[in-house]
């Protein structure tokens, strides 16, 4: 994965937080495998960027390993979830199920602990719009490969994208390479067997 974070001027909006502090972390997250290491990188994120009016969408599995941490940096307030789906990783996702608070004025973000292929946050973003016509949505993620950063910059025209690391690199499937574990099976404390469906799309195991 990307050794260190660091600045780089790629687009006016892609907005990184270089931080220390979070490379850190990041390297014992490589080797321990704990969800609170992956709080502790949001805070270093949430406590650099301007979160002012905005309005949190967590994105089910991943994002909820940061709701705690973006609550204890920004506060409580409204928020929102969002479950993306799909039978097989290769395909693209449609959204399942969402809920968000109507906020006038409000700024949202999707919020995820990483974007990788950015084919999840993409399907997101475009169920938002459709939904909510209008609205400033955003993208908030520690952990950003280059391919997703450029499908989100080439696809989503007026979101921002908030990250401590944009350069990690993705396999040939689209996932990113060097974690050596699946985020959401961390947050839930079971990186066995899951059984998961969608009403709309039957199940999987």
């Amino acid at each position: 994965m990307q050794p260190f974070s660091y600045p780089e001027r790629i687009d006016p909006r892609l907005h990184i937080y270089p931080s220390q502090e979070a490379d850190r972390l990041k390297s014992r997250l490589l080797e321990h495998h704990e969800t609170g290491l992956l709080g502790a990188i949001g805070r270093e994120l949430f406590t650099r960027m301007d979160t002012a009016d905005l309005v949190p969408i967590f994105v089910l599995r991943g994002g909820l390993a940061l709701r705690d941490a973006y609550v204890e940096a920004a506060g409580f307030g409204p928020a929102g979830v969002i479950v993306p789906w799909r039978a097989r990783h290769t395909e693209d996702p449609t959204v399942s199920y969402a809920s968000l608070p109507v906020v006038p004025g409000a700024r949202y973000a999707l919020v995820d602990t990483l974007v990788a292929s950015g084919r999840t946050i993409i399907a997101c973003l475009h169920a938002l719009r459709v939904r909510v016509p209008g609205a400033r949505v955003d993208v908030v993620a520690p952990f950003v490969a280059t391919a997703g950063r450029e499908r989100i910059i080439a696809d989503a025209a007026d979101a921002h994208l908030h990250c401590v690391w944009h350069a990690e690199d993705v396999d040939g499937d689209g996932r990113m390479i060097g974690p050596g574990f699946d985020v959401g099976d961390l947050v839930l404390g079971w990186n066995g067997r899951h059984l998961v469906w969608s009403g709309e799309r039957g199940e999987r195991a």
